[in-house]
């Protein structure tokens, strides 16, 4: 894991979630942390554009 991604994930995150006015928002970790896990490793695993090419091939066309 880069630094970057543990440092924006503090500053953002951590940092925010730290004030009480933001614990109703920051409360429900399933809501938010566990999606935002998941698109990192699809991040990371799949080529750019990958969700999209996949849901375009059914439509393509065979050029003779």
């Amino acid at each position: 894991m880069n630094w970057g991604y543990i440092t924006a994930f503090w500053t953002t995150v951590v940092m925010n979630c730290v004030q009480p006015v933001n614990w109703q928002t920051c409360l429900p970790v399933q809501d938010w942390l566990f999606p935002a896990i998941g698109d990192y490793i699809r991040f990371k695993t799949e080529e750019p554009y990958a969700s999209e090419k996949r849901a375009l091939r059914p439509l393509q066309v065979d050029d003779y």
